[in-house]
């Protein structure tokens, strides 16, 4: 029998003890411990073939959890990572990883050259309208659809732009936006200024942009 609760406490439901996070039983590896041992997949099927075992995995992906974590004994790890062989395929396969990231990197820069360059064939021609210091909303409205016909128009002709590269360039075509309001109107926060900063626009349009001209990009050279 329960003891009463004393006069006037309220009900508190207990939770649930969170269950702790799947642990790697003692003498074997996860597939995660191997990656960070600088083993990749093909090295593992090469050297290590079969895991050994399987624990729970701990995460989920929505309500379905993820399929049992692989194991593999730490001694036969081990025993393997001493082997010459492992050790000139483990050397190749990090110069690889190196070379795909610097390759990777490089294709990067080019694509935000590309978008740099192509947003300079966005240049807004601002007409002077009487306007109160400080209407920097006012000013900018009137040219937002056509920034953001410009926008599509880029966005087609630069082609598989991803959606981060298209946030990218709204923000290169907004820059060169604010820049043509800012030399019309002595009052409008230039881009990059303190005062732009202020209100939580950061959108300076580089350098690349506002020297490429709007039919350079087409001709380069793109892989």
């Amino acid at each position: 029998m329960n003891p009463p609760r004393p006069h006037g406490t309220p009900d508190t439901p207990q939770r649930p003890a969170k269950k702790a996070a799947p642990v790697n039983p003692p003498g074997f590896l996860a597939t995660q411990d191997l990656k960070e041992r600088g083993w990749t997949p093909a090295l593992i099927t090469r050297f290590l073939g079969e895991h050994d075992g399987t624990r729970p995995n701990g995460l989920k992906m929505g309500r379905r959890r993820l399929p049992p974590v692989k194991l593999y004994a730490k001694a036969r790890v081990l025993d393997v990572e001493r082997q010459d062989s492992f050790l000139a395929a483990q050397a190749r396969a990090a110069d690889a990883r190196d070379r795909a990231a610097r390759a990777r990197e490089i294709r990067e820069q080019r694509r935000a050259l590309l978008l740099e360059a192509a947003a300079g064939s966005y240049r807004p021609v601002i007409h002077p309208e009487p306007l109160r210091r400080g209407a920097v909303r006012k000013a900018r409205e009137p040219y937002l659809p056509a920034l953001s016909a410009a926008l599509g128009r880029v966005a087609q002709e630069v082609g598989g732009v991803t959606d981060r590269e298209r946030s990218h360039l709204q923000r290169l075509l907004r820059g060169r936006l604010d820049h043509a309001l800012a030399c019309t109107y002595d009052w409008y926060p230039a881009p990059g200024s303190q005062s732009e900063q202020d209100s939580g626009q950061t959108t300076r349009p580089s350098a690349a942009t506002a020297t490429a001209k709007a039919s350079d990009w087409r001709a380069w050279d793109w892989d």
